[in-house]
Order: C-alpha cells, then sequence, then structure tokens
C-alpha cells in the first residue's frame, strides 16, 4: 500500500472512533434526561393527588359549613 491509502485509513480509523465516542455520550445524555423526565412525573402525579385532596376538603359540605360557623363567631 502507498502512503496515501495508509493517510486515508488512519483518518477514516481516527473518524469512526470520534463518532463513535459521540454516540456513547448521547446515550449517557438520554439516560439521564429520562431518568429527570420520569422523576419529574412522579412528582406531577404526586402533586395532582395532593390537589385533589385539598380540593375535596374545600368543597366538601360539611368544612363549608364549619367555615360559616367560625365566621359568626
Amino acid at each position: 500500500m502507498d502512503i496515501f491509502k495508509w493517510i486515508a485509513f488512519i483518518v477514516f480509523v481516527v473518524m469512526a472512533a470520534e463518532v463513535w465516542k459521540y454516540q456513547i455520550k448521547m446515550k449517557h445524555q438520554t439516560a439521564s434526561k429520562n431518568k429527570d423526565f420520569a422523576d419529574q412525573s412522579d412528582r406531577i402525579d404526586a402533586l395532582e393527588e395532593r390537589i385533589k385532596t385539598l380540593e375535596k376538603i374545600v368543597t366538601d359540605p360539611s368544612e363549608t359549613l364549619k367555615r360559616s360557623i367560625d365566621e359568626l363567631k
């Protein structure tokens, strides 16, 4: 093989290695983002449940009656 074929081969190997490193880096970033998204999704679900509970308490007729009585005092 002449020198230009060797140079082209080395350039190809280096470029392939860089592409491979980039793919591994992106895979790790995607996994991290997916984990963050799952954590946020769980937190939002928990907050929605708390809001539903608070809505039940606020719209409960007996609770409204208690507030009305307390306002009269």
